[in-house]
């Protein structure tokens, strides 16, 4: 196989991993997730807190979809965590959430 033609796989590939990450970001928006700093998230143990979230980049996180692997600056503990609509939240859980923030890298 020649050198483009492996350079044009590579790039196809990106731009359908892309694609596929844009449509799950749409899809979720409008299912009422919200993106970008600041937004909450619930460990598996029920700890809220804020992180960043950008669809389809991680750092410091193992993403599975809509759950990640991260630290919870709550429990002090790596765990899934997923991210919460705002419209299931109270605002006594909003106002929990706020306190606790974790470093603000994706």
């Amino acid at each position: 196989m020649s050198t483009v033609t492996q350079v044009l796989i590579y790039v196809l590939a990106l731009v359908i991993l892309g694609v596929v990450v844009l449509r799950v970001a749409r899809v979720s928006q409008q299912r009422g997730y919200r993106f970008g700093r600041d937004v909450i998230v619930r460990c598996r143990d029920g700890h809220l807190f804020m992180t960043t979230w950008v669809p389809g980049m991680s750092f410091k996180a193992v993403r599975l979809g809509l759950l990640r692997y991260q630290h919870c600056p709550v429990g002090d503990h790596f765990t899934a965590v997923r991210l919460m609509r705002d419209g299931d939240l109270t605002p006594a859980e909003r106002l929990q959430a706020a306190r606790h923030r974790d470093n603000g890298v994706p």
